[in-house]
């Protein structure tokens, strides 16, 4: 072998070996890395596009808060005129019957002195829907005379007549004037209240209510004939009787009829648990979901 040829093959191989090694470092080295930055980058772009879609809806936010704060800090408030607690009952008492809000009863406890005003302390007990419990709150703290509410107490009421009702007492301080030199007392009752209120004591699954009024049990009851819109069976007490769509049952409705089929849906509510039936002719019934 000649001497250049020798030469040749030596870089050929060392040009082999680096082109390898180039390649084998970039595709089991570099791309496994690339692959994972492509990821992370990815990752990093959805974090910033929800983070900046917060950020966008700030300003917005920030002048809702504003206009609130100086709504609540500039509130025109009032101090009752007397350390008289029927001023304070005949307030709370006036909107409760307007709007029915809850039962309570009110008992004082004391009255104390701060210089130029006083503070009557009384105790307010009483039961009510959750959402009407939060609304009357609301009125007796933010309407104009000044009330504040304390030591707020709830027990939710699990009977089957009254889901959804809670039992309360809370503690109000309500301050009044003992001089001349303070604004004089005002009555006004705001109209601020809350819309829809989620219950957090309401429970997910009740008791199911009684068929006081013998509706049709759709689940002891004997599918007969059908027809588009209306279907024929026999009830638990072995009448022969007719629905039609949208008519009620106990604890449900009938949904829908299926000719072809020879079936008869309805969905049944069971103290909170959904459920459908289907009743097909001469066959009992059998829940879908």
């Amino acid at each position: 072998m000649s001497y250049g040829l020798r030469n040749t093959l030596i870089l050929l191989a060392v040009l082999i070996l680096f082109v390898g090694g180039a390649w084998s470092y970039l595709y089991f080295y570099q791309k496994p890395k690339i692959e994972k930055l492509k990821g992370q980058t990815e990752e990093t772009r959805k974090e910033l596009n929800s983070k900046q879609a917060i950020a966008d809806q700030y300003p917005a936010l920030l002048n809702q808060y504003e206009k609130a704060s100086t709504y609540f800090n500039n509130y025109d408030k009032s101090l009752y005129s007397s350390n008289n607690e029927d001023l304070v009952f005949e307030f709370i008492n006036t909107f409760n019957q307007r709007s029915s809000y809850t039962n309570f009863t009110f008992a004082f406890t004391d009255s104390t002195t701060k210089g130029k005003y006083g503070i009557m302390n009384m105790k307010i007990t009483g039961m009510g829907y959750y959402r009407n419990f939060i609304n009357f709150v609301r009125r007796i703290e933010l309407s104009k005379p000044i009330n504040k509410i304390s030591e707020i107490q709830l027990n939710p009421i699990n009977e089957l007549e009254s889901y959804g009702k809670v039992n309360f007492t809370f503690s109000i301080a309500s301050y009044y004037n003992r001089s001349a030199e303070l604004d004089k007392s005002g009555m006004g009752i705001t109209n601020s209240i809350f819309g829809s209120v989620y219950n957090p004591f309401y429970p997910l699954i009740r008791s199911v209510k009684p068929n006081e009024n013998d509706l049709i049990n759709v689940e002891q009851s004997t599918l007969l004939a059908l027809s588009a819109g209306k279907i024929f069976l026999i009830d638990q007490s072995g009448v022969l009787q007719n629905l039609t769509i949208g008519d009620d049952v106990y604890l449900g409705e009938l949904t829908s009829i299926n000719i072809n089929e020879g079936t008869a849906s309805f969905v049944l509510n069971k103290g909170g648990i959904i459920e459908r039936v289907t009743l097909k002719i001469n066959d009992d019934g059998k829940k879908d979901d």
